[in-house]
């Protein structure tokens, strides 16, 4: 098959760009006789590809909503309908306006943006991702939680869905000394729930917090505030983050919906004990290897944060059991399950191709 990719997040610090260089780096390291052309503004980093892999890019305005939105519309759907390929796969939330001639893949990660208070999308930004969620051949997430949500609130058939889950890390071969500290990735977003590890550490003497991610005031972001035994680091390199979680007691997660939760995942990894909320797909990715709290409960947070600090045989057991299910976890997988989707599609009858998509 000849398969057309779709992204604008690659080389970018956010979770589609995770998934964007991860996904590729899999389908390239598979041995089959896929051809792939990916389309994406020039300022995108594409990672190190082998020779099924093209690159086709176009300029498009970087800080630009509008104009990223009229490029999903139009310049990749036309340079799919002119190689031609096979299929078309977006790899976040967007739909041509009119047919490339083949189907069409879409990604849509979570359904954050219906169900989480303050993440609205403007109303046309809305309509489109939800016009792309109903008119995509075959929709694709992350977790059996994410396709229930997507399910019940786009009104989209299960059927339509496909589940592929995220990788983990290689899994370190040895654990790592670890330090007095807890570490929390999310930043000051506001459905990370930060706000909840900060009061629960009040009490909490001879231990520090160390927070990753953006903490300047916006829509969706928290003001940093200040506090006892708190480092702000801010945005770190992956190397960084990866050092963190090997040293970290444990990392806290107690966010209040995810699509995947991928730093569950990266703790495991790096053999570190997770406390994380009974939420969303959380549990479905933890699979039992994590003490799971309510997101609101601050006594409860701050009763695990005390067990995991002084009790070193569940700390060693914690994380023999993380690191059993981060081990299942597999970017190759990934690879493997949307290319099962792709062949899948290819197998089904397909009607004409209408003038417009729209």
């Amino acid at each position: 098959m000849r398969i057309g990719v779709v992204t604008r997040h690659l080389g970018l610090p956010v979770g589609l760009g995770t998934y964007a260089a991860n996904l590729l780096k899999a389908l390239d390291s598979r041995d089959d006789e896929h051809e792939y052309f990916i389309y994406t503004p020039t300022w995108n980093d594409v990672p190190p590809l082998g020779s099924r892999f093209r690159v086709r890019r176009s300029r498009v305005p970087r800080r630009s909503r509008a104009a990223l939105t009229l490029w999903d519309l139009t310049l990749p759907a036309i340079a799919a309908a002119r190689e031609p390929v096979d299929l078309v796969h977006y790899l976040h939330p967007a739909f041509p306006a009119f047919s490339p001639g083949c189907p069409v893949v879409v990604n849509l990660l979570d359904a954050i943006g219906w169900l989480v208070p303050g993440y609205q999308l403007p109303k046309p930004y809305e309509q489109l991702e939800r016009r792309a969620a109903r008119r995509a051949d075959l929709l694709v997430t992350l977790s059996e939680s994410a396709r229930a949500d997507i399910e019940r609130v786009l009104a989209v058939p299960s059927a339509k869905i496909r589940v592929t889950y995220l990788g983990a890390p290689p899994l370190d071969a040895v654990q790592s000394a670890k330090e007095p500290y807890f570490l929390f990735v999310g930043g000051t977003e506001k459905r990370k729930n930060l706000a909840v590890v900060l009061e629960a550490l009040r009490s909490m003497e001879g231990i520090e917090l160390r927070v990753v991610g953006a903490n300047t005031p916006s829509p969706v972001h928290d003001a940093r505030r200040e506090q006892a035994g708190v480092q702000w680091l801010g945005h770190v390199s992956q190397q960084e983050l990866a050092e963190l979680y090997r040293h970290a007691t444990a990392l806290v997660f107690p966010s209040r919906y995810e699509g995947f939760g991928l730093p569950v995942l990266e703790a495991m990894a790096r053999r570190t004990p997770v406390i994380a909320a009974e939420r969303s797909s959380i549990p479905e990715v933890a699979r039992g290897a994590a003490i799971l709290i309510d997101p609101d409960d601050v006594e409860g947070l701050r009763e695990a944060m005390r067990r995991l600090a002084s009790d070193a045989r569940l700390r060693e057991d914690m994380i023999r059991r993380g690191a059993e299910v981060a081990s299942g976890f597999s970017w190759r997988e990934t690879a493997r399950a949307t290319v099962a989707a792709y062949e899948e599609l290819s197998r089904l009858p397909r009607s004409p191709p209408s003038r417009t998509a729209g």
